[in-house]
């Protein structure tokens, strides 16, 4: 796969690294080796941070954890969510934030929803919710921040709706 390479490298880096080092010790005693040691450390330091870059980026670009990552990205965008957002947010092919967010309206956790010329994907579950009182007889409806418990129009207990 992909991860065979960048473990290459970083395999590849240790000897670099090694020799880099063993001229490192002998610049000791003939000061023209350091050129070779500094040269061999820097090749080997190259590798190995190129390497880890590679198998990080492989790692953040698991399924599993973009379809956590496309999750909580609807939760801080109010529930809603298009291909491009999640695309832009996490620098993934659009094949594959497709195949994620499709992954997530199979599960149920996403809704598509057409909106002019663009798709947006709601997540019901995230969507802020707004709350009520509201009078079960003569429907009057005030804000849950008032003081009130009944009803000032009929007397009726006000009770506490979700929208």
């Amino acid at each position: 796969m992909k991860k065979l390479p960048a473990i290459l490298l970083v395999i590849l880096s240790i000897p670099f690294l090694t020799f880099g080092v063993i001229f490192l010790i002998a610049a000791a005693s003939v000061p023209s080796r350091a050129l070779v040691a500094f040269a061999l450390l820097a090749i080997g330091v190259g590798l190995l941070i190129g390497g880890i870059r590679w198998l990080r980026r492989l790692a953040a670009l698991n399924p599993e954890l973009l379809k956590t990552s496309a999750v909580e990205l609807a939760q801080r965008l109010g529930g809603e969510m298009t291909v491009s957002q999640f695309r832009a947010e996490y620098r993934v092919p659009r094949d594959l934030a497709e195949e994620i967010i499709s992954g997530l309206v199979s599960e149920g956790t996403a809704v598509p929803e057409q909106r002019e010329e663009r798709l947006v994907y709601v997540f019901s579950g995230l969507r802020p919710s707004m709350a009520e009182k509201v009078c079960p007889y003569c429907g009057t409806e005030l804000p849950v921040r008032t003081s009130l418990r009944k009803c000032p129009n009929c007397g009726a207990q006000l009770q506490i709706e979700k929208t």
